[in-house]
């Protein structure tokens, strides 16, 4: 495939979703510009990964310089859904905005690359939003990590020798 990228520019609107629930949930990153919208469709631990690697950003770059990013990008009109394999965020000092670029689709795309640009405010949104996500997960195992159910879990960590209850 050619590389042909498509550049949102300054979304109106980030939001980071998940449906479902607790253990059977789908997450999504949805950017928004006037006339379309394109979902990335992420694992669990791509949307905790990115808050991460979000606030970490934020905190690296410092406060705002008081300027909103300038609209550019490509005029992009409909819906678009797509499953990320890869997702990367960086700060744009110029545009004093956060850029992400998303490829290795897992779904078949005209595109190789979709990117776009944040302000500080949605990222910000997008770091809160991503807390509530974590937040509502399902307990873990404190000895391997495992999500538990509700049902007995066998903990491979205590070497068979203790079955825990999820409780």
């Amino acid at each position: 495939m050619e590389n042909h990228r498509l550049d949102l520019g300054l979304v109106s609107r980030l939001t980071v979703e998940s449906f479902g629930e607790p253990g059977e949930r789908t997450f999504r990153m949805l950017a928004e510009v006037a006339d379309g919208s394109v979902s990335f469709w992420l694992e669990k631990q791509q949307i905790v990964m990115l808050g991460a690697a979000m606030e970490e950003l934020l905190e690296r770059v410092g406060p705002s310089r008081g300027r909103e990013p300038p609209q550019t990008g490509t005029t992009f009109a409909g819906e678009l859904e797509v499953r990320a394999g890869t997702l990367a965020l960086g700060y744009d000092a110029a545009a004093d905005g956060f850029r992400f670029e998303a490829s290795d689709f897992l779904t078949t795309l005209p595109v190789s690359t979709i990117v776009w640009l944040a302000s500080r405010e949605q990222i910000e949104s997008s770091v809160a939003q991503i807390e509530v996500i974590a937040a509502a997960s399902r307990p873990r195992c404190v000895l391997c990590g495992t999500p538990l159910s509700g049902e007995p879990h066998f903990c491979p960590e205590s070497n068979g020798h203790a079955h825990h209850d999820s409780e």
